[in-house]
């Protein structure tokens, strides 16, 4: 059996909105094994995009969690990245480029060469 590598563990997010709060997410549980693939499927609104950012932790859940490897996610982290449904690339800039920019404000202490060598290393041909 594969080793668990994403927990999300009895996840809740509400959300407060003038019209009073809002259930986006209520007890969401799943457990993905390293390597194994899932996709999240359901209409829009239905809360795909919020548990992304739970898990990217761009969001804290209102109750439960995201576990990765064994830490709570808690923050964003260079082991994860999420594509925005909305355009937000420099459009004068080239399709590295916008990547090398993102990279080089998560990885400040590192030189150019270094960069470049973690980008090359991370794209897939």
């Amino acid at each position: 059996m594969t080793a668990e590598h994403l927990n999300i563990d009895h996840m809740s997010m509400v959300f407060d909105t003038p019209a009073g709060p809002f259930k986006a997410l209520d007890n969401v549980n799943l457990v993905i094994a390293r390597g194994e693939y899932v996709s999240l499927i359901g209409h829009s609104g239905c809360g795909k995009s919020t548990v992304l950012n739970v898990v990217a932790g761009l969001h804290r859940a209102t109750s439960g969690g995201v576990v990765l490897d064994g830490t709570e996610v808690d923050e964003p982290g260079p082991d994860r990245a999420v594509v925005f449904q909305h355009h937000s690339l420099l459009p004068w800039l080239t399709a590295y480029e916008n990547v090398q920019l993102a990279v080089d404000q998560v990885f400040k202490s590192k030189k150019q060469q270094g960069t470049k060598g973690f980008l090359q290393g991370a794209i897939i041909a």
